[in-house]
């Protein structure tokens, strides 16, 4: 009988040693999934290339306009009508000088004014609308050295062409200026000289530009100079908002004329040659001082924007920063 048992164990052991072990699966390894479209840092990379493309698009499209208003010119820089520059008041353009009509040639007497402003003595005829231009009547006598008279004239002689002799004809007395009402303290004065032709719409001889004969630099510094009278006097007044307006166009205009000045100067080779320039309130000018003055002028306007109210900094576009050489 255990005979037997034994048998059957030896059986059962070597059937479960033959018997062929079910085969194993192995899971195949996950596949690694993408996200569709670009990731974090492409995604910045993009934005940086628009942000790019953006901001030289709008460098262009200043630059377009900055190039359109440089070259706009008027044809007409004295219309019939008064002139449209109603910021806040109206400011008119610069009539042709009255001894200009007379046509007068030859041996000539030319009536000035002399003005002291701002430690600075200068002709500054627009002041009186009488002066006229004559015909002289024997020799010019210039005044004795030593005298105040002598002194004046010869200040006054470096501001007219060569060849010219200036004659104190008056006394000093307290004027104001018809235009910004500023307080100057002024005298006759004569210029004696031989003309070849008659005076030109400037009240000169040739030797100078001015904003009767279109020209856009003395234009400029005379709408400054107006506009930032203008804004002191109505900021004193308590008129916030007027000042502002007259304060930022005497800003834009003086940030336009240098770029002005060089676009004419490079591009179209159109800039006075003369580089002297009458104006209205700042005398007979070289280049660089009327330059000079203009952006003077400016930064003082610009702090007058400000105490009125004026955010910092106040903003310009192109075209009321080339306003003062086109019609509008």
């Amino acid at each position: 009988m255990k005979r037997a048992l034994a048998m059957i164990v030896l059986a059962a052991c070597g059937a479960s040693s033959t018997e062929t072990a079910p085969p194993t699966t192995t899971a195949d390894p996950p596949v690694a999934t993408r996200t569709i479209g670009p990731n974090q840092a492409e995604l910045a990379s993009l934005r940086e290339r628009q942000h790019h493309d953006e901001i030289a698009a709008a460098h262009r499209k200043l630059e377009d306009e900055q190039q359109e208003t440089l070259s706009a010119s008027c044809e007409d820089p004295k219309p019939a009508s008064t002139h449209e520059r109603c910021l806040p008041s109206c400011y008119t353009t610069e009539a042709d000088d009255a001894r200009a009509a007379k046509k007068p040639k030859g041996a000539l007497e030319i009536q000035h004014v002399a003005c002291e402003a701002d430690d600075r003595t200068f002709l500054l005829d627009g002041i009186d609308p009488n002066l006229a231009a004559k015909k002289s009547r024997g020799r010019a006598k210039p005044h004795k050295k030593g005298s105040w008279q002598a002194e004046l004239e010869t200040t006054l002689r470096d501001q007219l062409p060569k060849g010219s002799i200036v004659v104190v004809t008056g006394a000093w007395k307290s004027m104001k200026h018809p235009l910004t009402k500023a307080k100057l303290k002024c005298v006759a004065v004569s210029q004696f000289a031989t003309a070849h032709k008659p005076l030109d719409v400037c009240g000169t001889l040739g030797d100078a530009a001015c904003e009767a004969a279109g020209n856009g630099a003395a234009r400029a510094i005379n709408v400054v100079h107006y506009r930032l009278a203008e804004a002191k006097a109505l900021q004193a007044a308590g008129k916030d908002d007027d000042c502002q307006k007259a304060a930022l166009e005497a800003v834009a205009v003086a940030r336009g004329l240098p770029r002005w000045r060089q676009y004419m100067k490079l591009n179209e080779n159109k800039w006075d040659a003369r580089g002297r320039f009458r104006t209205r309130f700042d005398g007979t000018l070289d280049e660089d001082t009327l330059v000079s003055l203009v952006q003077t002028m400016g930064t003082d306007a610009e702090s007058v924007y400000t105490a009125c109210g004026g955010p910092p900094g106040a903003p310009t576009k192109a075209d009321q920063e080339q306003s003062f050489h086109s019609c509008w």
